[in-house]
């Protein structure tokens, strides 16, 4: 398969700085001028997954600069009212910023309403609420460019129609049903080679992730590829297709991490999967937080987040950059 790098490759270069635990060399900036201590509560759809340690990671390397008093914390299973706890009792422990990737849209929004009447300022990163639940959202990347990155990877494999299964995380997940949303507008309006068959769920458990997969495979003979935009499904998915022996015979490509996506791309179980700088999520998450906390953060427009760089703004949605394609060379190089 010869593919169109253009869209969401990033060179190496931009990597540097996640090679390594020692290597978040993204902790000083314009910010770090601010006097005034801020505790701010991290809280992850749950605890316990590669991904959100990523982000945790980077997000820890610059708080200290910053005059944070970083608490990550979350829930160890994919639970909005677990989330939900979490954030009425950082309320009432004085926390100055909730920043949460919300397991569900609607569910944590009475919970951070609340919070913000009583002078906490809340953010979320990773998967957005409802916006009148939030002042901003850190967003990892477009829904669009990974949705349509997604789909083009699939279609460009295949030079006829495919038949493709989702696996996605939970059926409430905000960033997931955008991220499948914006797949099916790509296969209606230009990659109609590719045909959705069927979506299952992982829970954000790896072995049900597992057993979602083989049950597509079992279920759907016909289905040459799946999709998991979920950093728990890919793996998942990625092992079922080598348990089953199909490695060659069922194409498979989402999210997710290159820590645990290193051996599936060595086997060659898995050639091209998407993600972001996923550290640099977690970073600039803080950044937000300290802006919005100093009265810095513009609603739309440029907001300068020092060493970071400068990022686009709009109507309160901070967007990271564009997502990124990776490949077996470039997965062994990561340690994240």
């Amino acid at each position: 398969m010869k593919l169109n790098w253009k869209v969401g490759l990033v060179t190496l270069s931009a990597f540097a700085m996640v090679a390594s635990s020692t290597a978040l060399t993204v902790s000083t900036t314009a910010m770090a001028k601010s006097s005034s201590p801020i505790k701010v509560a991290m809280i992850p759809k749950l605890i316990g997954v590669p991904y959100f340690t990523g982000a945790s990671q980077g997000a820890a390397s610059i708080a200290k600069s910053l005059n944070i008093s970083l608490t990550y914390n979350g829930p160890t299973t994919a639970s909005a009212s677990d989330q939900v706890s979490m954030i009425n009792s950082y309320v009432n422990q004085g926390y100055n910023v909730i920043a949460v990737s919300a397991n569900d849209p609607a569910s944590l929004a009475p919970a951070l309403e609340a919070a913000m009447r009583r002078g906490v300022k809340v953010i979320t990163w990773d998967s957005d609420v409802i916006p009148a639940a939030r002042q901003f959202f850190v967003d990892q990347a477009t829904p669009q460019g990974i949705g349509y990155t997604l789909v083009k990877l699939v279609s460009q494999h295949f030079k006829g129609k495919v038949q493709v299964g989702i696996l996605s995380s939970t059926p409430n997940a905000t960033n997931q049903n955008q991220w499948i949303a914006e797949m099916k507008k790509a296969i209606a309006t230009k990659y109609k080679n590719v045909q959705f068959v069927t979506t299952q769920y992982s829970q954000e458990q790896p072995s049900t992730g597992l057993s979602a997969a083989e049950a597509m495979i079992k279920g759907y003979p016909n289905m040459k590829a799946i999709i998991s935009p979920d950093s728990v499904g890919l793996p998942a998915a990625a092992e079922a297709v080598d348990k089953l022996g199909k490695i060659g015979k069922i194409f498979v490509t989402g999210l997710a991490d290159p820590s645990v996506m290193k051996q599936y791309t060595k086997n060659n179980t898995v050639q091209y999967y998407v993600l972001w700088n996923v550290p640099k999520l977690g970073a600039l998450t803080m950044e937000v937080a300290r802006a919005v906390v100093d009265g810095n953060m513009p609603k739309n427009g440029t907001f300068n987040a020092g060493k970071l760089g400068k990022f686009q703004v709009h109507n309160g949605i901070v967007l990271l950059g564009p997502p990124m394609i990776f490949n077996k060379a470039l997965t062994a190089k990561l340690s994240y």
